[in-house]
């Protein structure tokens, strides 16, 4: 079944189609809604919201990008709506100029499990990991970054710049800490 029809039976409530995309979906959406918020029962309770808002939605989805991306979209906006209502993206301004932003040593990286590094970013403050997986995974630029989250360009570079910052610190400690 295509995105285009997938979507079309979810928005006329077809059960059999809306099982098919939480199938396909759910578990992509609760990575990425624990990615922003760090907390495993939080980010169950918002990707349940979300698939109630994408069956909602899904007559709106047009196939300009895949399903998958749509609903990520979706997601996304819903869980930054949650942060800013629950006040956990306060956002101090910040004027100052980032011309360079840290990056840790590839290979020290490499050295770091998955879940190790997943732990690291979830444990930023709210605001530093909103900005540093809305740039460094799903891609958006600091322009629409300012525009979704109602900040100034630079605020969200600094914001970026902050976040990698305190990563690459996490990551020497942690090799340091075990030897690697």
């Amino acid at each position: 079944m295509t995105d285009v029809e997938l979507a079309r039976l979810c928005a006329n409530g077809d059960e059999s189609a809306r099982k098919e995309l939480y199938t396909r979906y759910a578990a992509w959406l609760y990575a990425l809604c624990f990615r922003y918020v760090g907390d495993r029962e939080l980010a169950r309770d918002l990707m349940h919201d979300a698939m109630i808002k994408i069956f909602d939605c899904a007559g709106k989805y047009q196939p300009h990008g895949s399903l998958k991306s749509w609903c990520s979209r979706v997601t996304v906006n819903l869980v930054i709506d949650h942060l800013r209502k629950s006040r956990q993206m306060d956002v101090v301004p910040l004027e100052e100029s980032v011309t360079t932003v840290p990056q840790p040593d590839t290979e020290e990286v490499e050295k770091i499990p998955k879940e190790e590094l997943l732990r690291m970013v979830s444990q930023l403050p709210p605001t530093k990991r909103v900005v540093f997986n809305l740039y460094c995974v799903e891609g958006y630029s600091h322009k629409e970054i300012s525009a979704l989250l109602n900040i100034k360009e630079k605020t969200s570079s600094s914001l970026l710049f902050k976040a990698r910052g305190q990563l690459a610190e996490n990551i020497k400690e942690y090799i340091k800490r075990n030897g690697l």
